[in-house]
This record gives structure tokens, sequence and C-alpha cells, in this order.
């Protein structure tokens, strides 16, 4: 074991901690830690003596218990009244209902409780334990008071039994001779006098010793059990020997008991009527004609039998309730009577009246207490044997003998006791007795005694378990007032909460009506079961890695089921009750949240809080948040001092201001070293930052890494900050200090990498200069402004930031103050006009003021300042120093190799040295500077003192201070700079005499008088604002070669290169005696074309400044208008002479350019394969000049238009580069990235579903069978034109194939019919099929671009949408723009059209291309009419020989092909 000898002190071995729990007592685990705690406070105290072992069962220590307090003083006061009130089916469901959800709290209970050790507290350790201290704290609480309010109802329930039906002369305020109010009145003050005097004697029992208690509670489990024996005696008594206890009804209305001693109006004595008791109750003498009650004289007097028995029938009767008001008289269903609407309810108090009001409602929450006492086993787990074995076979056994009691006393209730006796609540009509008790056997004392007993028991366990209940909420802590309740007696005992659980409970009694103070403690006890239900669900759910409960039987569903039946009945029984239960325990949940004792439990809360935020990052990792949404979420960079103390703590300050605890905060350092060496350190640095966090108020996250040096460790906190969606998107560093110190250099570097770093990551940043002049957060400003300098559009920062800290009260009383910078040619009164609507629509108060700054002259010290920093840029490039070499130098050359130009005084350039060079232009003396009017004066200042012999500045000045060298370097670099001015001095004398960039001159000058006027305008400013240029995206200045367009664009070039001059050219060679003309006449128009669609082109696209702007996209749209004169080509080719296709080429170029340029900048449409403005206009316009050049003898062939073996492979090669690089030539102008991908894609596809279509095609409409080398040639392209209109669209593979087919099925069967057709009749010639794989794909196309287009939406392109098709983007100024450039930065404007807009003009563009095209091929076509232009004759069409020395032997394979026929000939003949 001498490997874990440093872990021994943290780390117990296993055999110990084996041991220990072996030996575990089984005692509660929070007083046995208050225990420790108070020896550690108090001093030691007495030994105790060693406790027990736990001896009890399942049955003595889980199933009686529970028992006795399931069986209350609701079953035996209460029971009977429900059963006649809401029927047996209603008081059934109610029964039912409360049943079942004690039976699933049970259930949810049993799985926490055997998922541990439960100690003295029950449920709330439970509670407290799964859900946290707050929930714990709540509910337990909430469970007190229930527990204390139930001990009030309990008491009640004595006092009414011992007042009612044991002593009533005991009553101090009399009820005999009241009525309504006044006797209700009485009743509830008798009720308060002897609860109250109960009440303390109890207490008082409590306090002297519960050991009496507990030794009584056996006593009282039977008189529970006998008085529950004795209902089931009596209900079988009823079937064989029903009771004697007769009603008096009058009518149909009860009459009470001790108004008459006869049930009769008159009796028959010595046959002589006399009146009896009751006559005297209604009438006004004894004598019989006595002036009686109406009611009285119409209704007969009639006796029923109060309990027929069970076999009576009595049940159908009592099957459904009936709902009474208060007052209301009792009457049994189904007796006649007659009534006078008229006449008004008189003898009131003979009846037996309705004391309150009832309803469903009202029934659920007085009946619920009564299945309450669920806790009371697990309550008990520290006396338990084997407590996860016992708690939940006792508790479910123990609530369904209950459940089965009360479900089977509903049922015989309603079976064997009359309706009218049922609902009489105290027995009235039945000579007082209690009504439960008329049914027992026996005699009814047994249930009033065992009652009494029983309710006096519940009573005493109520005082006894409640003082305990809030001792153990004490002893935890969580609630800081209630620490005094958790002290005792020496013995333990809760003296304090005793005492004021007794004050509790006489709240309870002050209100003494049982129905009133039932609802109360079913709130209560609701709560606490909802919360057990709560607790395991989320447990069960969670499934954290400790829930491990031995008892399976339990469900989540279940849980959860059980909870909303909890929550239901809440409102069920009282709604407003339920509003202030909530109340209470959310103000106990806050309370403790705020001011309790942190607790760290392993709680079910904790782990929802990991879901919930896991959940959360989840859904911000979809897409970025709304503009609406969107605040700084900051990354605070402090520094720390050696001792791991912030240096700028307040940073912080204006953190919390900035913030005032909204959104993401993350105050990040760094520690140099590594994490093996310096981890102490980094946890000292962060134990800071937090104490500095909370003295700070702000509310977030510190984060501490260590790193090699503090560089790296800055930009890995800009880097790994944060956690998936929520990350920092601003970070806040102060500016550095000293920064134009040399010994703080590297300081500023990184400041300097931290900006750059910060813009690579597109994330804002906040720079406070002079932080230690900031407010804290005790300050207050009554008055001042914060400035805003808006110099250029930051996308609102600048508006946010004034606002946010407006929302402090360090600023909430400084105005803001908006300053906007107006060029010469901006109107300013107009920007103000407009700044102001801008900041109307932002809800923005703010004052506007335009600052004007004109162009002024460049001051000598701007000069100087931007000369001496591209000075020391040449040097150090000359020097060839090494990186860090470089970057030392920097701060070693000063100011006085080079002085200060000339200004009034020579001598005083020599002895000054600009020690202030690093500093802010603000802080220079304005008499220093002399106004230069224009460049020239500029140039002659610089040359002047450049060759003056003594400015210190020149390396051969004699003059030069002693030392002087040693500014430029020092040390070891002195000697390398002294041999490089040595060895160069040309380059030394050009250094000196080099001039600066206007462009860095101009921006120093900027700099300085935006400076000055900031200075001048926000002088008594408490803060200002402004927004800084980014860094130069260049860190080096040097280009990198890859970002040239021409690594994007030339592949795409060669490529179109390849298609034009080489598959163009092999194709159009497919003739047999044509073969030079083909090849070598495409090549020439190529070539001019380009050439001449450059200018063109480039004066109508290209052209900026006077200036056509060349690149590689020009030449690739120059290759495209090239296309479209070779495609053109096809239709006149070997009938026109070389000067013809120029003309022709010189033509069309002008008319194509045009076109494009006019359907591209008015018409807006999408063509990214070239559909429209390629194929089409190629094809018409071809076809236009063919048919002006049409030659009537070649309408029925040329002896020369045939071709040969050697010529169709030729044309077969053309064919395959053509197919090869037609992807190249669909993609080349789409965008960059998924859209070029889908473009390669369809082409692709589409020429794969063309080629496989044709060559089945030429097979099938071949007489013979056999492939024809024309269809190979030429159909097998047609894929590639069909799919170009929507090549770069979102059409599937599927469509881009069906493409593909259909362009080369209409490509076949223009060959095979169409082509003829035209030649015949409308005089089209056309020579290669343009029309068949041009126009008639191209129009196919065109209608599949139009179908894509309107089936375009944001569904199925999501944002990408209006980069496609970008005319449907939103227009300038729409919101939803905004919101778009947010996901697509750099999106551009649209037009805002719709999809059916976009069709329309496509369709447009279709036929104004297809007309311009047409008009323009025969206007050509009359140009190349014209004789001059040397057009061969019929004769020589078709042929080399006209413009070519061609070789001896180039037509013999003609001579050949003549002698194989007239051989063939001679054999047949």
């Amino acid at each position: 074991m001498a490997l874990f000898e440093e872990e021994m002190d943290t780390s117990p071995m296993v055999s110990s901690l084996l041991s220990s729990l072996a030996n575990y007592s089984n005692l509660p685990t929070g007083s046995k830690e208050h225990e420790e705690a108070e020896n550690n406070e108090e001093g030691a105290r007495p030994s105790k003596k060693p406790v027990k072992a736990p001896q009890l069962g399942t049955l003595m220590g889980v199933y009686l218990p529970c028992i006795q307090n399931i069986f209350g003083v609701i079953l035996f006061l209460r029971m009977t009244w429900m059963v006649g009130i809401g029927g047996v089916f209603g008081s059934f469901i109610i029964v039912f209902m409360c049943c079942s959800t004690t039976m699933l709290t049970a259930i949810s209970m049993s799985a926490i409780a055997t998922n541990g050790v439960v100690p003295a507290g029950g449920s709330y350790y439970m509670i407290s334990r799964s859900l946290g201290p707050e929930f714990g704290g709540a509910v337990g609480i909430c469970f007190y008071l229930g527990t204390t309010f139930a001990g009030a109802m309990y008491i009640l329930g004595c006092i009414e039994i011992l007042l009612i039906y044991i002593v009533p002369q005991m009553a101090i305020f009399k009820i005999e001779g009241l009525e309504g109010a006044e006797a209700e009145a009485a009743l509830l003050n008798n009720m308060r006098v002897y609860g109250t005097i109960v009440l303390s004697f109890m207490s008082l029992v409590v306090f002297v010793g519960v050991k009496y208690v507990n030794k009584l509670a056996l006593v009282f489990l039977a008189c529970v059990i006998l008085s529950i024996l004795a209902v089931y005696a009596g209900v079988i008594k009823t079937a064989i020997d029903p009771p004697v206890f007769p009603v008096c009804l009058l009518g149909n209305r009860t009459l009470i008991s001790k108004g008459y001693d006869v049930c009769a109006k008159v009796i028959e004595i010595d046959n002589e009527t006399v009146t009896t008791k009751l006559w005297m109750s209604f009438c006004d003498s004894d004598s019989l004609n006595a002036t009686c009650d109406d009611y009285f004289n119409n209704n007969n007097v009639t006796e029923i039998q109060g309990i027929p028995g069970v076999t009576s029938g009595i049940l159908a009767e009592n099957l459904f309730g009936t709902y009474l008001e208060k007052g209301v008289i009792l009457e049994k269903r189904g007796l006649a009577s007659e009534v006078d609407p008229d006449s008004p309810v008189t003898n009131s108090n003979r009846y037996v009246l309705a004391d309150i009001t009832s309803f469903f409602t009202l029934l659920v929450g007085i009946y619920f207490p009564s299945v309450t006492g669920i806790m009371a086993g697990s309550n008990r787990s520290g006396d338990l044997r084997d407590a996860q074995k016992s708690i939940p076979i006792g508790t479910i056994a123990a609530i369904t003998t209950t459940s089965t009691v009360y479900m089977s006393c509903v049922v015989l209730f309603g079976a064997c006791i009359e309706g009218v006796v049922l609902r009489d609540k105290f027995g009235e009509g039945v000579n007082g007795n209690l009504v439960i008790g008329t049914l027992a056997w026996p005699s009814p004392w047994v249930i009033v005694i065992g009652s009494f007993f029983s309710t006096c028991g519940a009573g005493l366990q109520s005082l006894t378990g409640a003082p305990r209940l809030l001792q153990a909420i004490s002893r935890d802590g969580i609630i800081p007032f209630l620490r005094v309740f958790g002290h005792g007696k020496a013995n333990g005992e809760p003296t304090w909460a005793l005492l004021l659980t007794a004050s509790i409970c006489e709240i309870g009694i002050i209100i003494a009506s049982l129905d009133a103070v039932a609802p109360i403690l079913s709130m209560f006890f609701l709560m606490c079961y909802m919360f057990v239900n709560l607790a395991c669900a989320l447990q069960t759910l969670l499934r954290t890695p400790n829930w491990r409960p031995r008892f399976k039987f339990y469900h989540w569903a279940l849980s959860f089921l059980g909870m909303s039946l909890c929550l239901s009945l809440m409102f069920i029984c009282s709604w407003y009750y339920a509003i202030v239960a909530m109340g209470i325990a959310t103000c106990i949940y806050k309370y403790i949240e705020f001011c309790g004792a942190e607790k760290e439990w392993g709680d079910g809360i904790r782990g929802i809080s990991l879901s919930a935020a896991r959940f959360a990052l989840m859904r911000l990792e979809e897409g970025p948040p709304h503009t609406k949404n969107w605040r700084p979420q900051l990354l605070v960079l402090v520094s720390m001092d050696a001792d791991q103390n912030v240096e700028q703590p307040r940073l912080l300050s204006l953190t919390n201001q900035l913030k005032a605890g909204k959104g993401l905060t993350i105050v990040g350092t760094s520690v140099q070293g590594t994490f093996l060496d310096n981890y102490t350190e980094a946890q000292r640095a962060d134990q800071s930052l937090r104490k500095l966090m909370e003295a700070e108020k702000v509310k977030g996250f510190s984060q501490v890494v260590i790193s090699s040096n503090l560089r790296d460790g800055t930009s890995h906190l800009i880097q790994v900050g944060g956690l998936g969606g929520l990350k920092h998107n601003t970070v806040m560093v102060s500016w550095p200090r000293n920064w134009k110190q040399p010994e703080c250099h590297q300081q500023f570097r990184n400041f300097i990498e931290v900006v750059r770093e910060t813009t690579i990551a597109s994330m804002a940043m906040l720079v406070p200069k002079n932080i230690s002049s900031y407010p804290s957060n005790g300050e207050r400003f009554t008055e001042g402004y914060i400035d805003v300098w808006w110099i250029v559009h930051d996308g609102g920062m600048l508006m946010l930031l004034p606002f946010l800290l407006r929302q402090h009260k360090v600023w909430r009383k400084c105005k803001m103050r908006i300053f906007t910078v107006a060029q010469m040619d901006d109107n300013s009164i107009q920007m103000k006009k407009d700044l102001i609507t801008f900041l109307y629509h932002l809800r923005i108060d703010a004052a506007v003021e335009v600052v004007e700054m004109h162009d002024s002259d460049i001051s000598a010290y701007t000069y100087e300042k931007t000369l001496i920093m591209e000075q020391r840029s040449q040097i150090l490039k000359q020097m060839h120093l090494t990186k860090n070499e470089m970057e030392r130098e920097i701060q070693s050359i000063t100011d006085s190799s080079r002085g200060s130009i000339r200004r009034k005084n020579p001598s005083a350039g020599r002895s000054r040295h600009s020690v202030d060079e690093g500093a802010s232009v603000a802080e220079q003396p304005e008499d220093e500077s002399v106004a230069v009017s224009d460049p020239k004066q500029v140039q002659l200042i610089h040359s002047k003192n450049a060759s003056t012999p003594t400015s210190p500045t020149s390396p051969t000045s004699p003059t030069a201070p002693a030392g002087g060298a040693s500014t430029w370097t020092d040390n070891k670099r002195s000697d390398k700079g002294k041999t490089f001015l040595s060895a160069n001095p040309e380059a030394g004398k050009d250094l000196f005499n080099m001039k600066p960039s206007q462009v860095d001159l101009r921006r120093m000058h900027t700099a300085l008088r935006l400076n000055e006027v900031i200075m001048k305008k926000s002088k008594e400013a408490k803060l200002v604002l402004l927004n800084m240029p980014g860094p130069p995206k260049n860190r080096t200045n040097r280009t990198n070669p890859m970002d040239n367009a021409v690594y994007r664009d030339y592949p795409v070039f060669t490529d179109i290169q390849v298609m034009i001059f080489l598959g163009f050219g092999c194709l159009l060679a497919f003739f047999r005696l044509y073969g030079f003309g083909g090849m070598v006449f495409n090549f020439l128009t190529a070539t001019f074309a380009i050439q001449w669609a450059i200018l063109v082109q480039g004066y109508f696209q290209f052209s900026h400044e006077g200036k056509i702007h060349l690149g590689v996209i020009n030449l690739i749209n120059a290759e495209f208008a090239c296309a479209v004169v070779l495609i053109s080509f096809g239709a006149v080719l070997g009938k026109t002479s070389p000067l013809q296709l120029l003309v022709m080429a010189l033509l069309e170029v002008p008319v194509f350019a045009v076109t494009e340029w006019a359907v591209l900048k008015y018409l807006r449409i999408n063509d990214a394969g070239g559909s429209i403005l390629i194929h089409l206009f190629a094809c018409y316009f071809g076809l236009g000049v063919t048919f002006v050049l049409y030659r009537p003898s070649l309408n029925k062939g040329h002896a020369k238009e045939n071709t040969s073996y050697q010529s169709d492979i030729l044309a077969l090669m053309g064919t395959l580069f053509l197919w090869v690089f037609w992807p190249s030539f669909n993609s080349a102008l789409t965008l960059k990235g998924d859209d070029q991908h889908r473009a390669i894609l369809h082409t692709f596809i589409g020429l794969s579903a063309s080629t496989l279509t044709a060559f089945a095609l030429s097979a099938m409409l071949n007489r013979n069978g056999k492939l024809t080398m024309a269809d190979i040639q030429n159909v097998t392209l047609a894929g590639g034109v069909t799919v170009g209109a929507s090549v770069d669209m979102m059409i599937s593979p599927a469509a881009a194939y069906a493409l593909g087919m259909m362009g080369c099925t209409a490509c076949m069967l223009g060959y095979k019919y169409l082509s003829p057709f035209l030649a015949r009749r409308f005089r089209i010639q056309d020579q290669c099929g343009i029309h068949n794989l041009h126009g008639l794909t191209g129009l196919i196309s065109c209608a599949a671009g139009i179908c894509a287009i309107l089936m375009a939406n944001e569904d199925t392109y999501g944002p990408s949408l209006y980069e496609i098709f970008s005319h449907r983007a939103p227009v300038e100024g729409d919101p939803k723009l905004q919101e778009l450039q947010m996901v697509i930065p750099g999106l551009q404007p649209g037009l805002g059209r719709t999809a059916r807009e976009q069709a329309l003009f496509q369709v447009a563009a279709v036929f104004s291309t297809m007309g311009a095209a047409a008009l323009g091929g025969i206007l050509t076509g009359f140009v190349l009419k014209l004789p001059f232009l040397a057009p061969p004759s019929d004769d020589l069409c078709f042929d080399d020989e006209l413009f070519f020395d061609v070789p001896p032997d180039y037509d013999s394979p003609r001579h050949h092909h003549l002698n194989n026929i007239v051989a063939t000939e001679d054999s047949a003949a």
C-alpha cells in the first residue's frame, strides 16, 4: 500500500470504509451531525447511554402507526354526513380519488425511502435530499404546518365529541334557546375555550415527557380498532335485527328529537284527545282549536326507522347526493308534503337544519385529512429493523387496509342508514347521538368513547411529531431565522419548537370549526405529497447514478399521475387556500434561495438544471440570436499581479454597470507556467476572481488558464471561452498601461494581438481607457453626458452601450449625446434629420449634433509622424533582421535618429528628442505644428530638412550628438546597423530621402483632426464612446498568392478553352473534305471573337472610371460570347468564307453583349448554365443568318456533304472533349460552394442520361438497328443544355436525369424529322442541327428553370434562397434583410420579387432574347450576302481546296469510295 501513502489523508482505506459501513448505527444523520456541532460549540456534555439497536418490524413499526394516523376524527364525525350529502356514488368517487392519491404517493415514497436511509424528519428529508434545500425547506415547513393544523383539527374533534355527545352540560356558552347565528357563535366559543384548555394540557404533557405519550399510543390504537370493529358488527346486526332509532318527520321535514316527547300531534289518553309537546312547539296553546303553523296543519307527522338495515334497500335512495344551502331544512326524499310557496318558513328551530352550505369540493377538502398519515412509517425509519423492506410493505398495506375500510363504509353507511339521518351532522334527529354510533354494536358509547380517545391520541401525536419536524429543519440550518427552534432541553426535546407549534395550533383552535380547519391542512399535506411524487419522478427521469431504490414497483408515470392528482385536489378543495399555500411555499423557497445556507445534497433540481442547461445549449446551437435579443456577452480579460490580485478591479465595476446581471459574463485571466507546477497558483487566482466578482456583484463565471506565456493564454480564453452556443460575443480588455515605455512593449504587442484575434473571431471589442478613473458601483452621477461619436456604422453597438449603462444607477441621470461626422460633400442638415429619425425608431432619447470636418492643410507634425513610421519599416526590411530581432529593434529606434523637423529655430531640432513618439496626438503641443498648404511644400520642407548638414538624422552629420548612432540599435545590434549603413551608403541615403505615402499621410491627418474635435466637443463628458477602425487584415503587408482569383477561376478557364478550341474544332471537322475548314476556321473565329468580346463586354460590364478592368473572369465571359459565335457558325458550316465568318463574329458579339447587358440589368434573370443567353441566342441568331443565306441547290444535299471514317472519329473526339468539360462550362459563373457543387453534379447526371438515351434511341430509330455516328456526336450532349437554366438550383438528381432524357429525345427527333422539315418548308438549312441541340433543348431548359423558380421557397433552400435567387432578396431597408445578413454576411439587397414575378421575368427574357437574336441574325445575313465578302459557290461548298493548300491525297477516301461502288456494280452485273 506504499503506492497510496500520499492519498491516505484524503482517501480512506477500503477496510476502514467497510468497517464504518458495517457499524452504522442507523441514527438520524442530521441529529448526529448537529449533536457533534453542539458539542463543539457548547463544550463536552455528559456521555449518553448507548443507543439500542432498532428492533421494530413491519407490523409494529410501520403498519400499525400508519393505521393509527390514517384513521381519525373525520371517519367518526363527518363520514356519515359526507355520504348523506354527496351520496354513495359521489362519496365513493371522493374516497377513491383521495385513496388513489395516497397510494400513488406511497409508491413514490417507498422508492425514495428505499434509496438510502430516511432519518428523522420523514418527508422533509426525502424532499430536501431529492429536490434540494429550497424545495425541502418550503415543503418541510408546509408539512410542519399541516401536522400542526392536524393537531388543531384533532383537538376540535375531541371537544366536539365532548360537548355534543358526552357532556353537553359542560358548555360555558349555553346553546339552549338560541337560534341561528347566535347558537353557532355559542358553539364556536365553547370550542375555542375548551380547545385552548385541551391544547395547553396536551402541550404540557408533551413537554413533561413524550415517553408517556408513546406508552399510551397502543391504548389509543386499540380504541380506533375497537370502534371500527363495532361499526362492522353493527352493520351485521342490522341484517338480523335492526336497532330502534326512530326519526320523526313533519311532512317530509326532519324534526329535532329534543323538541317532542312523542312523534305525534295528539294522543289518546283514557279516550281523551290530548295534545303533545310537538303540538305546543307549533301552536300558540295546547287546546285543539289553537292557532298552529300552516305547515303543521297541512302535513302529518310520520315516524320512520333511522337505521332500516342493510337489507332494507335504502341504498338506492342514498345513491345520489343532496347538496344543501346553509339553513335549509333536512327533508326526506320521496315523501309528499304540502307547502305554501308564498308563506315563509316558521319555527325553523324545530327542524334539523344544514349548518353549512355543502358542495362537492367542500366534501373533498373535509375528507382528505382522513387519508393523511401515510408518512408515519417513514418517520420511524430509524427505529426499524429493516427500513427498506418494512416501509414499502407496511405503508402500502396500511393504505390498502384503510382504503378498503373507507370504501366499504361509504357503501355500508348508504345501505344501512336513512338519508335524513346521514345528513344530520350532529345527530339532532336521533336524540343527539353520534350518527355512526347509532350503527355501532353493542352500544353507541363504544364509538363515542373510542373516537374521543382516538382524537386525543392523534392530537398528542401531532403535538409530538410537529416540533421534531421543525427541529430537524432548524438544525439543517437552511432557514436562518428558524435556527433558534433547533435547540431544546438537555435530552434533545424541542422546547422552543413545541412552543411555536402550540402557538400555531392555537390559530386553528380560534377558527374553531372542524369543517374550516380540515381544508387548510389538506392544502399542506397535498403540497407535501405532490413534491414527494415530483421527487420520485425527477429522480427516475434524470437517471441519477445514486438512484437505486430497492423498491422496484414504481414508474415515473405513476409519480406524475400522483403529482397531478395532488395538484388537482388542492384546487378542487379550495382554490384560494391552494394559492395561499403555494404563496407561503414560494416565499419560503425564495427566502432560502437568497438568505438560506448553501447546501449541496446531490438533489434532483441540480440534475434538472444540468438537463435544462444542456437543452438550452443545444437550442442555442440551432442558430444565431435574433437582433432583438442580441446583447453583449462579455469576456472580461484581466491581469493579475504577483500576489494573484486583479490589477484592474474597476473593469468588473464597469462590467456590472453594463450587464446588470443579464446575459453571460466570463472573467478570465491567464497564469504563466505549466499546469503541473502552477495549478495551485491558478486556484488562488480563481478564488481572487470569484471574491472580486462577488464584491462587485458581477453574476457570471470565472475562468483561469495556465499557459507557457500570457499571450497564448489570452488567445486560449478568446477561443474556448463559453460552452456551445453560450459563448461570448464581446471581449473587454483595458487599454495597456505605460505602453509607451520600452519595458512594456510586449504588453502592448499582446494587446494588438488580442485586437486582431477578436476581429478574426467576428467579435465586438470594448477597450476602456483610464479604467482606474471609472466610477465604482457605489458612486452616482447626478448630471453629465455620455457622448457617442458615431463615425462608422457598427450595427448599433455604440447605441446599445449607453442604453445599457443608463439602466444602472451610476449612469441613470446622465444624458446621451450623439455626434456624427460630415464630410465636405455631405448635407449636414439632412444628416441630422435622418439621425434624429433613426434614434426615434430605435426608441433612444439623445441629443444629436453633426460635426463638419473640412479638409485642411496637413500639419508638419503629421508629416513627420507618418515619415518616421514608414522609415522604421523600411530600415527593418533592409537590415534583414529576424522576426524576434525586428520586434526588439522597433523599440530601440528612437526619434533622435531622425530628430524633429526644423521649426522656427534650427537648433531646437538638434537638441530635442521626440520621446513622446508613441503618445496620443492630443498630447502634442499645438504650437509645434506648421500648416502646409499643398504637397509640393511638403516635399520642399522634407528635402530641405533631409539635406541640412546640421540635421541629426544625417549619418554623416558632423554636428550629430555623441551617441546618436546608439539610438538606432544597442549592443550587438548596433554593429549590425553600422555594418548595414557603411556597406550600403546609397541605401541609407535613399532611406533618409524617402517621402511618406499619401494614403498613410491622409490617415494620420484624419486621426489628428478627429482627435482634436473630440477633445474639444466632449471635454465635459463623463464618458466618451467611439468606434475604432479594425486592424489591417494583412499582418505582414504581404499578399497571399493563393488568394488571387487566378487560382480560383483559371482551372475553369482552361476547361472552357479546351471546349472552345478542341471540342468545337474537332466536332466541326466531321465533313469528309472540310476538316481543315472546320478546325482552322473555328480557331480563327474563336481567337477573334474572344478578343473582340473582351472589348465589347468590358465596355458594358467591366468598365470603371473609363477603364476596362481585366481579369480571368473577363476571359471566361469572353469565351462564353465566343461559344455563342461558334454555335451560330454551325448553322452555316461549309457555306461561308473566312471573311464572312469574321464579319459574322464582328456583328454577333455586339448584339450578344447588348442583349446580355439589357437582360441582366433590366430583367434580372437566373441563367447559370446560359440556356437563354448562350444557347437560345446562338441558335436563333445562326438560324436567322442561314435563313438569309439560303442556297436552293443545297436543299437536296451536296456531293461533298458527307463524312468518312476518319472524320467521324475526329468529330467524336470533339464530342468527348465537350462532354468531359461541360460541367465546368455550366458551373463557371455560379456561386462558389454548394451552388457550384450542384451545378457540376446536375450537369454530369444530365449528360449521362442523354448519353444512354441517345444510344438507345439511335438503335431504335435506325431501320437496321445500328448506331448512327451523327447521333452519338451530337445528341449525347443534349443533357448539358437541358439542365443549364436550373443547374445551380435545388432540383433533385432524378429531375436532372429526367431533363437529360427529355432533351435527348427532343434532340434526336429534331434531327430525324424537324431539320428536314425546316429546310424544306422554311428555307432554314441548319447544317449542324443547332436548332435541335441548342434550340429545342434550350427551350426545355428554360421551362424547367421557370418551374424550379416557382417551386423555390425558404423551406427548401433556407436563407441561401436569397443568394441563388438574388433578385428575390428583400429590398434595402427591409428588416428581414438585416436578419438575413446576420445569417449570410455580405448578402446584398435585392428587388423583393416573388417567385411568380421572377418566373414572369424569365419568360420575358426567353422571348426577348429569341427575338433579338433572330433579328440580329437576319440583319447579319444580309451583310454576309455582300459580294465582296467572297462567299464560296455552291459547287465549292464543303471543300477545303478553295481556301487551303491541300495534300494530293486529301480526297483519296472519296476516290476509294467511288471505286468500291463501281466494283460492286460490276459484280452484280
